[in-house]
């Protein structure tokens, strides 16, 4: 090894211990943060995600449940963190703590099949958690751990009364009886403003993850073609995104092609596209567990027919309208508000529509064309949290205006044959900011222009 190689990797492993410092302190003030919100006498109890059986013994790829990666940064199964800002006793290091990860421990013989497991011995280290012991000691230490608590914070999920109940009910239902009684509490009251203002860290994983998935709509663009099947396009698609680094789509890939472009998450993804369709891709990379969540919208041919331009027109028309909307202080609604006046003024230029504007928004008439939400959070989930509450900086939403007219919606309310089964979404990632909206996604062509140049490119993938 030479003398430069040698201080090359020395560099690398100082760069990588301070990154992963670095992180630590991250998952380590969150849940500083966190704690200091519980209250003395409550406490919280996140749990990793279950492993889904797929079939027979296959099980789904494993994806950690989003509140709990927050806290942790830890991707394993079989994990439960318990922060108590009263202090919990843990008699193996004779020390009150305020948070304890009870987690899976080391086993060989079971690493060689399923790979290496961080285990307790580490994970003080690797995590910066206070207390690590092995996840069959959690019983052991309930009495603890529940011991005099007023609200316990745990997420679980909804049945029916007819239903059994969850494995957290269960858990909840058998404490009570056996322990304590205590107030059960969302974590997500006191979790959700934390995760829908992003951090710098979180904004340059995020803007990783739209960069690649603006790589992959651009790739999309110059493959498509009269011929193909939406899987191939679908694809090219995820080519992109394995290729970038991205460990998986952040939801199921929509490449929907003429009438199912009307369909709004079709993501069957099997039709044969043709000449004079229009095809919705609605797609998004996750990198680092956080997602994008990016619409265009194209004609599979490389040209828009006259009726494809004036209703996609609309729609970009109704999209910029919405995103000057989103500006610091202004309701969640807002960009919603300004995307269906736009929608509908267009509409009624077309005659599709009539009447006047004010008129066709009260009474709904729009949502024939128009059905869905124009935006939403996105983070560690797709559909991110949210209160819901005013635009504040670093605050992450799409704007996503559409206009969708199947064959069946055309007959039933009069429209032109021409407009029949032309389905267009367009959808931007846009960061709230002081200095008005940031496109984050401005690296995927959404102007007609934009998109016709694209398209004439060869693709170097199929």
């Amino acid at each position: 090894m030479t003398k430069g190689l040698r201080w090359f990797i020395l560099f690398l492993l100082f760069v990588s211990s301070v990154a992963a410092q670095n992180s630590t302190e991250l998952y380590r003030g969150r849940r500083k943060a966190l704690l200091k919100k519980i209250g003395r006498n409550n406490m919280a109890i996140f749990k990793a995600a279950p492993v889904a059986r797929r079939n027979g013994d296959v099980d789904y790829e494993y994806r950690q449940d989003s509140d709990f990666y927050y806290l942790t940064g830890f991707e394993e199964p079989g994990a439960i963190l318990v922060l108590s800002p009263r202090g919990i006793y843990v008699r193996d290091e004779s020390k009150f703590v305020k948070e304890i990860l009870f987690l899976r421990p080391r086993d060989p013989h079971m690493e060689i099949w399923q790979g290496y497991r961080l285990g307790v011995e580490r994970a003080k280290e690797k995590l910066g958690v206070q207390a690590a012991l092995p996840i069959d000691r959690f019983e052991d230490y309930l009495t603890a751990i529940l011991g005099r608590v007023d609200t316990l914070y745990i997420k679980t999920s909804r049945v029916k009364l007819d239903e059994p109940l969850s494995k957290e009910m269960e858990f909840i239902k058998r404490a009570r009886e056996r322990l304590y009684d205590f107030t059960v509490a969302s974590p997500g009251k006191l979790l959700t403003p934390m995760r829908e203002i992003k951090s710098e860290a979180e904004l340059a994983l995020l803007q990783k993850a739209i960069d690649i998935t603006c790589e992959a709509h651009r790739e999309a663009m110059k493959a498509a073609r009269p011929g193909m099947f939406e899987y191939q396009l679908e694809a090219v698609i995820e080519y992109v995104f394995k290729k970038n680094g991205s460990e998986r789509p952040g939801f199921p890939s929509i490449i929907g092609s003429g009438p199912n472009s009307c369909i709004l998450h079709y993501n069957t993804n099997r039709r044969r596209m043709q000449k004079g369709d229009m095809v919705v891709m609605d797609i998004g990379a996750e990198y680092g567990m956080y997602t994008a969540d990016v619409t265009r919208t194209i004609p599979v041919n490389g040209k828009f027919s006259k009726a494809q331009r004036e209703i996609y027109n609309i729609v970009l028309e109704a999209q910029n309208a919405g995103i000057a909307a989103a500006k610091v202080g202004a309701p969640f609604g807002a960009p919603a508000q300004a995307a269906v006046r736009k929608v509908v003024e267009g509409l009624i230029r077309l005659g599709i529509l009539k009447g006047d504007v004010q008129t066709n928004i009260q009474n709904g008439r729009y949502r024939a064309f128009f059905m869905h939400g124009t935006s939403h959070h996105i983070g560690l989930d797709v559909h991110d949290v949210s209160t819901y509450r005013p635009l504040k900086p670093n605050m992450i939403i799409t704007v996503e205006p559409g206009i969708y007219i199947s064959e069946a919606t055309g007959r039933e309310h009069g429209v032109p044959k021409k407009y029949w089964n032309i389905g267009v979404r367009i959808e931007d990632d846009v960061l709230i900011t002081e200095e008005g909206p940031k496109i984050l996604s401005a690296g995927a062509p959404r102007t007609i222009e934009a998109i016709e140049k694209m398209m004439s490119k060869s693709s170097t993938i199929f």
